[in-house]
């Protein structure tokens, strides 16, 4: 653009050049600098102490821009067994911003509830603030899909609705606006068959409309009302549904195909023995509409163990196309696995993942004693490097699952939220000796915000200008954005960069 004004004022070959170089040089300023502000990542917060030692696992969380202060977790919980195993779902609620947390149970209607209650599943409201907390309980043969509302403001969650009942497996959901109607709310289920939605924020729901076979359906809303769901088709397809109507009609999509196939109980490519189901994770980007994505797959195998790694895909064609999956993780040598990546965007447009890493022990595929970290992950450039944080001081064990069973189990997935410039990984962790649910407050910082009102503006620059040269604040001042010791040409370009 910068180019472009140049050439309008003067039209000539060498102020074309010197626009081009500027603009160069420009890039070049806020990509460095983009680098160097790295999030801060909080320690661990246990958001389950209400389970005592009891069995957790299988995580999800959701915070909205328009009421960041309040998130909501869950997780499969075990906490009623009591020598026996009776599963339900636990959700913790944050009203603070993350800083305390109170942990509790939502359970269906009293007709429906059961001794499984599982597959937890949040999802918030990006216009209003509302935010949704939902599971499956399974009393064949008719399991009960079941959701919970909280408004914004209210402590605690309404009873549960009854949106759906049938033979159901796997559930998650999302909200957004209907296709051209952005002053409205339509909330989304995808699972196993097919999506349903509501229009009056989860008190009646539709019947399902059909997506086909697979499973790990995952939707996401589009900034437009589009509507995005991911899934695996069982065979070597990582799909995407996409409906320009609000789920009257979807189209279907290839978003990559796997160079290794499992099934959805089998664990056999990492260590541990427990299962690890291969699904697909998307985000949408409310300002581009660019899609991304993630998921896992074997790259190679090593010292005659699989080497899984996480790959990343993007498309700006809604879908249509995708870009060639690359690798997303770092490794040690020889290499450990990587899985159940979550994906989330941010209002920014930078990207976030949590995810399991086994690369701090040298182990086998399938020991008993499978070793493993959750990671965080960070891009500010659309997917194309990624700056890693490990969340666990220490790697747990997946034997202290706490559950008497033939096979361990650690869940199917894990959750991630962003908003306000925080970001929150929800994961489980063992290394106390038994399944505990922890998360971090991960702070990302606003480049060229000088005086922390989480804006750039005018008052940046002006604060850029009035210490230009100098610094006089004992460990530096906020509008040195790059950290080199002096404020200069390279902090008023990186507020210009990245102004409003």
């Amino acid at each position: 653009m910068r180019n472009q004004q140049i050439q309008a004022a003067g039209g000539e070959r060498s102020a074309a050049l010197v626009g081009a170089g500027f603009a160069l040089a420009f890039g070049l300023v806020v990509s460095v600098a983009q680098a160097q502000l790295m999030p801060v990542i909080g320690p661990q917060v246990r958001i389950d102490p209400g389970g005592g030692t009891e069995a957790a696992n299988e995580t999800t969380v959701s915070v909205s821009e328009a009421n960041p202060l309040e998130i909501i977790a869950g997780w499969n919980d075990w906490r009623l067994s009591q020598g026996t195993e009776i599963i339900n779902s636990g959700f913790s609620l944050s009203l603070d911003g993350g800083q305390t947390w109170s942990d509790f149970l939502i359970r269906p209607p009293a007709q429906y509830q059961s001794t499984v209650e599982g597959d937890p599943m949040t999802a918030f409201d990006p216009r209003t603030g509302t935010i949704w907390a939902g599971a499956i309980s399974w009393d064949y043969p008719s399991n009960c899909l079941y959701v919970a509302r909280k408004d914004p403001g209210d402590t605690e969650f309404q009873p549960a609705v009854a949106a759906r009942l049938g033979g159901l497996d796997k559930c998650w959901m999302a909200a957004g606006p209907r296709p051209g109607l952005p002053d409205t709310t339509r909330l989304y289920v995808a699972y196993n068959e097919g999506v349903i939605w509501s229009d009056d924020m989860g008190d009646t729901w539709t019947y399902p409309h059909s997506l086909g076979g697979g499973i790990g359906y995952l939707p996401r809303v589009g900034p437009n009302g589009e509507v995005y769901v991911t899934y695996w088709d069982f065979g070597s397809g990582m799909m995407l549904k996409r409906s320009l109507n609000g789920g009257d009609s979807f189209t279907t999509h290839t978003v990559a195909t796997r160079m290794d196939v499992w099934g959805t109980q089998d664990g056999s490519r990492f260590p541990g023995d427990f299962r690890v189901p291969s699904m697909l994770y998307l985000d949408v980007d409310q300002n581009t509409g660019t899609l991304y994505a993630c998921y896992f797959d074997t790259t190679n195998i090593v010292g005659g163990n699989r080497n899984v790694d996480l790959y990343f895909t993007k498309s700006t064609d809604q879908g249509t196309t995708w870009t060639e999956p690359v690798i997303a993780n770092g490794d040690a040598d020889p290499p450990g696995d990587q899985f159940w990546c979550w994906i989330e965007c941010d209002k920014d447009g930078r990207l976030h993942m949590v995810y399991f890493d086994s690369r701090h022990t040298v182990q086998n595929d399938n020991v008993e004693h499978g070793m493993f970290d959750a990671y965080y992950s960070y891009s500010v450039n659309g997917g194309e490097t990624w700056h890693e944080f490990r969340l666990t001081p220490n790697s747990w064990d997946s034997y202290d699952d706490g559950l008497d069973r033939y096979n361990q189990f650690v869940g199917d997935y894990l959750g991630l939220s962003v908003a306000d410039n925080r970001a929150y990984p929800v994961y489980l962790d063992t290394s106390a000796g038994d399944p505990d649910i922890f998360v971090n407050i991960v702070d990302v910082p606003v480049w060229g915000d000088t005086d922390g009102d989480d804006v750039v503006n005018t008052t940046d620059l002006l604060n850029v200008l009035a210490d230009w040269g100098n610094c006089q604040v004992p460990g530096g001042c906020p509008t040195d954005i790059n950290g080199d010791g002096v404020i200069n040409t390279t902090d008023l370009l990186i507020v210009l960069a990245q102004w409003g």
